[in-house]
């Protein structure tokens, strides 16, 4: 009995046993087949920290400026329109019917090609008195009605001459009484600059003028001598050949186009604002010009206001405002739409940054440089709303106080990354 007892007692413990294992070995397979796995990560804040040595700060010349808040001037952005100025593009047409030649000692420019002022483009030879003695009719019909056109020009000539005399005389009177308000404290230094771009653009029209009028009266004069001198068809100005529309050897009209020569190293930008948002915009202040598409790393460019003739469109209830632009690295072209960001007369408090705290990465982030303590710097993720010409904006980022590496910063990046020296 003693013996059936033991082995009784043998049989449970090696079920007991098994059936331990057989639970063990189940959950391990149910382990094993788990149909997701979540993992937490590291947030952003910390896999950027960068330690330096105490000689490695000195050495790379960082400097430190407080994160701030200040009242910053709105501003509204704008589409915008590149035009030209006016008197910056010259078509020059035929004075009357004759034949285009390539000039002496010179090659005719192709179109995009850059020209001086009083360079020759053609050779023009002037239809005036026949090659034979004795004319067919129609070519004394060509040289009649040549004639007439020359009489005609030559009356609008001297007619164009005294009007922008005048226009310079007027222009002259506008520009001295300004100085003198200005000089008297009274006036303002835009009005001046105003005075100042309308003699600019009358004397501009009075010096093609009276060159206009030296070719007629050149033209006259061989006339009444019935003789047909060549004549040289210079630039009016410096710029960019726009358009050569005839072609060597070709004879022409009275007031056919030869050429058109275009100065693109200053430009204006048309800026089309609905009329209920203009007596919220400051727009006698400079404003910001961006081109869509650019790095917003690139440098921003600023516009300045001019006076121009008043105009407006009716169907889209807009006013029209003009800014000019330097050009001459010719990177805007006439008729491209740019952003134009315009302050307004509202202000509102926000973090500010000096501008050369900011760290642009390759996908366009912007971010800066944190100083933790005195060797300990972290790379921090901000949200720019606008830059200006020494502060950056923020919509978000550190909390006012915090110390930003303002000289430094690329070096900083480089050191993080292991290209840094």
């Amino acid at each position: 009995m003693l013996q059936y007892c033991l082995l009784l007692l043998i049989g449970l413990e090696l079920f007991a046993i098994s059936g331990c294992q057989n639970k063990s070995d189940h959950q391990s397979k149910s382990e094993k087949k788990s149909p997701a796995k979540v993992s937490a990560i590291p947030q952003e804040a910390n896999l950027t920290e960068v330690e330096l040595t105490e000689q490695a700060v000195q050495r790379l010349g960082i400097t430190t400026a407080p994160v701030e808040k200040q009242m910053v001037g709105q501003v509204r952005s704008l589409g915008g329109e590149v035009t030209l100025p006016p008197g910056e593009l010259a078509v020059v047409v035929a004075p009357v019917a004759g034949t285009v030649q390539l000039p002496t000692e010179s090659t005719l420019p192709k179109p995009g090609s850059s020209v001086k002022r009083g360079r020759p483009i053609f050779r023009f030879v002037p239809l005036i008195s026949p090659e034979r003695l004795v004319p067919t009719p129609a070519e004394r019909a060509q040289i009649a009605n040549a004639k007439a056109n020359l009489i005609s020009l030559q009356m609008t000539a001297d007619g164009d001459m005294q009007q922008f005399q005048e226009q310079v005389t007027a222009a002259q009177i506008a520009l001295n009484r300004a100085e003198q308000l200005l000089s008297d404290r009274v006036g303002s230094e835009r009005a001046v600059d105003d005075a100042k771009a309308q003699l600019a653009l009358a004397e501009a029209g009075l010096k093609v003028a009276k060159e206009r009028k030296q070719v007629l009266d050149r033209l006259t004069s061989d006339v009444e001598k019935e003789s047909a001198t060549p004549i040289d068809i210079d630039s009016p100005l410096d710029g960019i050949v726009r358009s050569l529309p005839v072609t060597l050897g070709q004879t022409v009209s009275a007031g056919t186009t030869l050429f058109e020569i275009v100065n693109l190293e200053e430009l204006w930008i048309r800026v089309p604002v609905y009329v209920g948002l203009l007596n919220e915009l400051k727009t006698d202040e400079p404003v910001t010009i961006k081109i869509f598409g650019d790095n917003p790393a690139d440098t921003t460019l600023t516009a300045t206001p001019i006076a121009a003739p008043p105009a407006a469109d009716p169907l889209s209830s807009t006013a029209d405002v003009y800014y000019s632009i330097s050009n001459t690295n010719s990177r805007f072209r006439p008729g491209e739409r740019v952003s134009v960001s315009i302050p307004t007369l509202s202000e509102a408090e926000s973090l500010v940054i000096p501008v050369n705290a900011l760290l642009y990465d390759m996908y366009g982030g912007t971010w800066v440089y944190t100083r933790i303590d005195e060797h300990h710097f972290r790379r921090t993720r901000v949200n720019v709303r606008r830059t200006t010409q020494d502060l950056a904006i923020l919509e978000s980022g550190p909390p006012v106080g915090t110390e930003v590496v303002v000289d430094g910063v690329a070096e900083l990046f480089g050191t993080e990354f292991g290209t840094g020296k």
